[in-house]
């Protein structure tokens, strides 16, 4: 597939700007401000606000649940430096179609990836060719692309339960070194919260903690329970 060529638009420090996509590879767009803000009107469906990101210690918004939800495993995730929403219009030559990404993600490393947030269900024609041509252009250069459209709903229950536990209260450095003397070991998470017990005054909330952080890792699809095994990462 052949996108047309490509310019972005984007804001920052509250000055509007506009690149061809061959000169943007140094713009800092996890800084930038949003492009577009949805008005609100009584009874709206969809749901906005500021999701605070642990990994990141920053607020980001989001259009809808659904978006908050696809947000969690980005806050799960140590190499994430900064992220953005809609950062940037996506204006296509030749054509009328622009397209604003929901998220830009910048890694530690320097590398960054844009994402886009809709359910399967609601992706109609237009939304695919958009997406296509979003590829092509992150492909050039060089960023990472990806869509999430297929959170399930147990999935979203435990992201959404764990979340309550990214603050920095429940994290517990001699339970965090019990779990990493365990390394590659699996058992259910009652057996965990009894291990854990030796040095933590909270240790349920230390295990649901070290969940969170991938200190543990357990199937996120299926129903999340004490008898869930997890493996010490």
């Amino acid at each position: 597939m052949i996108a047309p060529h490509a310019q972005l638009e984007y804001v920052l420090g509250g000055v509007d700007q506009r690149r061809d996509s061959a000169d943007v590879l140094e713009v800092a767009f996890e800084s930038v401000d949003r492009v577009r803000t949805p008005k609100s009107w009584k009874h709206k469906k969809n749901y906005t606000g500021q999701y605070w990101a642990a990994t990141t210690g920053g607020h980001v918004w989001f259009e809808s649940l659904y978006e908050r939800v696809a947000l969690m495993p980005l806050d799960r995730d140590p190499q994430v430096a900064a992220i953005s929403s809609q950062p940037m219009w996506i204006h296509w030559s030749g054509t009328a179609r622009r397209h604003a990404p929901d998220f830009f993600v910048r890694f530690r490393d320097g590398s960054a990836a844009v994402m886009d947030v809709k359910p399967l269900t609601l992706i109609e024609p237009d939304d695919i060719e958009a997406f296509d041509w979003t590829s092509i252009l992150c492909k050039e250069v060089g960023w990472d692309y990806f869509v999430v459209s297929d959170i399930s709903e147990s999935e979203g229950r435990n992201l959404r339960f764990l979340s309550g536990y990214r603050y920095e209260r429940w994290r517990d450095s001699a339970a965090a070194e019990i779990v990493r003397s365990h390394a590659g070991e699996s058992t259910q998470l009652s057996e965990w919260v009894s291990l854990l017990a030796r040095v933590s005054p909270q240790p349920l909330g230390t295990v649901y903690s070290a969940l969170w952080w991938r200190e543990l890792l357990f199937d996120s699809s299926r129903h999340l329970s004490l008898m869930t095994v997890a493996k010490a990462a």
